[in-house]
């Protein structure tokens, strides 16, 4: 009897969990929550009695993208899979690590591993590639440098999980630098050293996103001030941290948590770092350079900063992302500053440069998307 009861009851168990989506539908008795997912859902497809056998797969699609508490179903089952099973529910895009911290598979964790090393030919693609731009920038009385910005495993290596193969111990942007820095006669400006050094202290790449926080990008910026100080002397100087109120901060947000749906079950640190007197380079008139067609951040392709009646030098900075919390910082030692965010093409961009004439030109590029450089040389498409 017992057994039969058991039957009986988790078949009901079953059929109320199968069909609740479908009369939550109706009766709209659970509430769903906004979707994390970064792309578009699929469209209720259109009935045509002419071409019957697609719909009713175009409607399973449909139905599967729109059922009332689908967000809330993944959020759940995401959840439970991260903190019961510590497993990750898309390992496809997000990995596991020690510690409650997420990275991004596939490129991001691939550079970090060494697993498809540069080959002789495509370091000498970058080799030839930047002396170019560092060529037509000296001949337009600019100076040049090319940065890598580190993923976040190669800085914080004990947070990967054991399973992850290092197929040798240097980054993809670890044997470019080394490369370059004995081959080439391009400046170079190494984040590596000093990021890894700094991390001791406090944490300045974030848990839950693959961005450095505020504070490593702080750090980042001075070791650029450093470098750049040595050709300018007295008109650009660090920036002491005495300067700045400090404070930490904690969120509950990333980009890598936004794709497990779990936007405010965990924590991150950051930092909000402001100078004491506040910032003198304030926002200026943009020079509205059209972007490209398909960059989805198109109110983020160009930012212009300025101090009025500065004698500093200009700057040009080409990056992506990870040039948006330095760039506050960074506008502080330059009369004028203009970031371009060139849809991760990292373009010499001459239109820009021949416009701005700028005295720095700063190349930064995230290590996962540095063969992105050589699929846009401008060497090879010169007139």
């Amino acid at each position: 009897m017992k057994a039969k009861f058991k039957s009986i009851f988790l078949t009901a168990i079953f059929i109320v969990i199968i069909g609740f989506p479908i009369l939550n539908n109706s009766l709209k008795l659970v509430k769903d929550i906004k979707s994390t997912e970064n792309r578009k859902m699929t469209a209720k497809p259109i009935l045509n009695v002419n071409l019957l056998d697609p719909f009713p797969n175009e409607y399973e699609k449909y139905y599967n993208d729109n059922f009332r508490i689908r967000s809330l179903m993944i959020k759940y089952y995401n959840l439970i899979n991260l903190t019961l099973f510590k497993k990750s529910p898309v390992p496809d895009k997000v990995i596991i690590g020690n510690d409650g911290w997420l990275f991004m598979a596939n490129d991001e964790i691939d550079c970090y591993s060494g697993k498809h090393r540069f080959d002789q030919s495509e370091l000498e693609a970058f080799k030839m590639e930047l002396e170019y731009r560092k060529k037509y920038i000296n001949e337009r009385k600019g100076s040049f440098y090319f940065i890598i910005v580190p993923e976040k495993a190669t800085i914080y290596p004990e947070k990967v999980p054991s399973r992850i193969f290092r197929y040798t111990k240097q980054s993809w942007g670890e044997q470019l630098i080394d490369y370059l820095n004995k081959n080439s006669i391009v400046n170079t400006i190494n984040f590596y050293d000093v990021l890894k050094n700094n991390k001791k202290e406090e944490l300045i790449y974030y848990k839950l996103d693959n961005h450095w926080n505020h504070l490593g990008a702080f750090i980042a910026c001075n070791e650029i001030l450093q470098h750049l100080k040595k050709e300018n002397g007295n008109l650009i100087s660090t920036l002491p941290i005495t300067n700045f109120n400090v404070k930490k901060i904690h969120k509950n947000t990333g980009n890598i948590i936004s794709m497990l749906s779990n936007m405010g079950n965990f924590t991150d640190d950051d930092f909000e770092i402001v100078p004491k007197k506040g910032f003198k380079a304030t926002d200026a008139p943009k020079s509205n350079y059209v972007p490209d067609k398909d960059f989805p951040y198109p109110w983020d392709y160009e930012n212009v900063k300025a101090i009025k009646g500065s004698d500093k030098p200009k700057i040009l900075i080409i990056t992506d992302s990870f040039g948006g919390y330095l760039y506050p910082y960074i506008s502080e030692e330059f009369s004028r500053s203009v970031k371009i965010w060139d849809s991760w093409q990292y373009k010499l961009n001459e239109d820009i440069l021949n416009k701005e004439k700028p005295d720095i030109v700063l190349l930064m590029v995230y290590e996962p998307h540095l063969r992105n450089i050589l699929k846009n040389q401008s060497r090879l498409t010169r007139k």
